[in-house]
């Protein structure tokens, strides 16, 4: 397979004030999906991840400030991509390869419907 992912924000929590900080991001919402390029096959990861506060010294971004990119660097770092990326390569697999596709009375006439009576 040869998959691509990408990254995108849903949500965020703050709290508005912490440790002498005003509108601290603390959580964070985010799609993860996978797109396979040979079939065009894709599923999406729904994650969400608390975020390490601040401490003395860390660079603090004023929520006026933030950008996607700079949230995807938390959650990356937050969020470890491998059991997402295990988690969608199989959801494509099983898109592609289906284990669990029901039979129809038109494959097999014994399961078809009974037909209907008028009353």
């Amino acid at each position: 397979m040869n998959i691509s992912y990408e990254w995108k924000i849903t949500a965020l929590k703050q709290a508005p004030t912490l440790d002498g900080l005003s509108n601290v991001i603390t959580h964070v919402n985010f799609n993860y999906t996978g797109t396979d390029a040979d079939s065009g096959h894709s599923s999406i990861f729904h994650g969400a991840c608390p975020l390490v506060t601040p401490q003395e010294g860390d660079e603090f971004i004023a929520l006026a400030d933030l950008n996607e990119a700079k949230v995807i660097e938390w959650a990356q770092a937050a969020h470890p991509v491998e059991h997402m990326n295990s988690v969608i390569e199989e959801d494509i697999n099983r898109i592609i390869r289906p284990t669990n596709v029901e039979v129809t009375g038109e494959e097999l006439s014994f399961l078809a419907q009974p037909a209907e009576t008028e009353e």
